[in-house]
């Protein structure tokens, strides 16, 4: 009769720290995927909203939104480009609970590092219908721009990053 071998302490901790590690590789993943994406499906940008302004200093390239629905609230916006790193900001809260039609907001993303021009750059928002609670983003692009010396007004207002859900 052939007896049964058991498998070590040692190899039962290297199987439990394996699959642990992988578990919480799934989790940390989940997390960032659901703070940081935004809806897969994307709608016309002028069909909700009007950039009424935008301003590049170098370090920071600041949005004035109209809003044209109040049907629609903008959740959360962010600045990304696959030519230029510096123009990729952290997702912002924009937190608001109510938007007015015509309504303009302010939206300001810090540009790190520095620099003199930014090229093919995105402004996504997240939008929730107010009605139906779908979701969906829209998308603003940027061909290009290049850095003046003004300060962008108002300076007291920052991007809030987007925490936990």
């Amino acid at each position: 009769m052939k007896a049964t071998r058991r498998p070590s302490k040692a190899r039962i901790l290297v199987v439990t720290a394996i699959v642990a590690a992988i578990v919480f590789g799934v989790y940390l993943g989940y997390l960032a995927w659901s703070n940081d994406s935004f809806p897969s499906q994307e709608m016309p940008f002028g069909d909700y909203a009007n950039v009424a302004s935008s301003s590049f200093n170098g370090t920071e390239f600041a949005f004035r939104i109209q809003w044209g629905n109040a049907s629609y609230l903008p959740l959360y916006a962010q600045l990304t480009s696959p030519a230029t790193d510096a123009a990729n900001t952290p997702v912002c809260d924009l937190q608001l609970s109510a938007v007015a039609r015509g309504q303009i907001i302010f939206m300001p993303f810090t540009i790190s590092p520095p620099s003199a021009t930014v090229n093919n750059v995105d402004l996504s928002i997240a939008v929730k219908s107010v009605v139906t609670g779908s979701e969906f983003t829209i998308v603003y692009n940027i061909a290009s721009a290049s850095a003046n010396n003004s300060p962008i007004t108002p300076s007291n207002v920052s991007c809030q990053e987007l925490l936990g859900s």
